[in-house]
């Protein structure tokens, strides 16, 4: 089978001219990692390359999709699905596709004062563990943002934008926990407090009769987001936990108060009190009767 090194369907592949890459350089503002040139190779059957010297570049690859290989120093490294490895500059390698699941890359050449280092503390193969989290599609798709501007020119301003973006694309790679956690963490905030304004909703609400659509829409949400975001959040469905609530409030109207149980039904917008007596009891696992007469005089 013939060996390619390019020219794959769907393939993008943009090389900056040489007089760009050199003004880069010459820029204080990016020289510390500048681009020569980035692509995507989706599906790429028979992909090989031999470079028995080298390349004046340091090379990330990363590997979305089925399987590759390389060999560096004479040793031969396998590169899985949701791996990457970076080659150094001016070292003897191989590298190509496997034969029976062809890998879809995106791939970058770059160089500059910060290159060294970068592949200095990325080396041989490295997993992006798939997890709830990953960020794995906010990769690939900064990935496809630079590709796009760097399809779109090589004005002075666009190459600085793609040279200044890679130090954050590098970053992704370099500190992946972090990478995760910087958008994780906000998320996560953002939910912990939506869920203390719909269980505060909820509390105000506690003498109603509340469904799912009114919560929703109190909140502007749909009734399947709601209620997706709410059980992630509490394990809980919406008005399983409100149900929950109101019979927490029970139990404090049984022990405080002498109101009957008819009338603690009915507070708690319970029209029919046989059908919160067995609610109260499948929840509680006693009557609000028996519930009331074991609590202490």
């Amino acid at each position: 089978m013939a060996k390619i090194k390019h020219g794959f369907s769907g393939q993008r592949l943009i090389v900056y001219p040489f007089y760009v890459i050199e003004q880069a350089l010459n820029n204080p503002l990016v020289a510390d990692l500048v681009v020569h040139s980035m692509g995507y190779f989706p599906k790429a059957e028979s992909h090989y390359i031999d470079r028995a010297s080298g390349c004046g570049e340091y090379l990330l690859i990363y590997c979305t999709k089925g399987e590759g290989w390389y060999v560096l120093d004479g040793k031969r490294y396998v590169v899985p699905e949701n791996h990457f490895f970076i080659l150094p500059a001016e070292k003897s390698h191989q590298y190509g596709s496997s034969e029976h699941d062809p890998w879809y890359i995106y791939w970058a050449h770059f160089k500059g004062k910060k290159a060294k280092y970068i592949s200095d503390q990325l080396q041989g193969v490295i997993p992006i563990d798939m997890d709830d989290n990953s960020r794995i599609g906010d990769r690939i798709a900064f990935f496809d943002e630079l590709l796009n501007v760097l399809e779109s020119g090589t004005d002075e301003a666009t190459v600085n934008y793609v040279n200044l973006s890679f130090n954050h694309l590098i970053a992704s790679f370099l500190y992946v926990k972090t990478y995760r956690e910087a958008k994780f963490s906000k998320s996560k905030a953002e939910n912990t407090f939506f869920i203390s304004l719909a269980t505060h909703f909820m509390t105000e609400n506690l003498e109603n009769k509340l469904t799912l659509k009114e919560l929703a829409s109190h909140f502007g949400y749909s009734e399947s987001y709601m209620y997706r975001l709410f059980f992630k959040e509490t394990g809980y469905a919406p008005m399983n936990y409100f149900l929950h609530m109101k019979i927490d409030r029970a139990c404090q109207l049984l022990l405080h108060t002498n109101m009957k149980i008819n009338q603690v039904a009915l507070k708690l917008g319970f029209d029919d009190p046989y059908y919160f007596s067995r609610i109260f009891k499948k929840i509680v696992g006693t009557s609000p009767k028996d519930y009331r007469h074991s609590l202490p005089k």
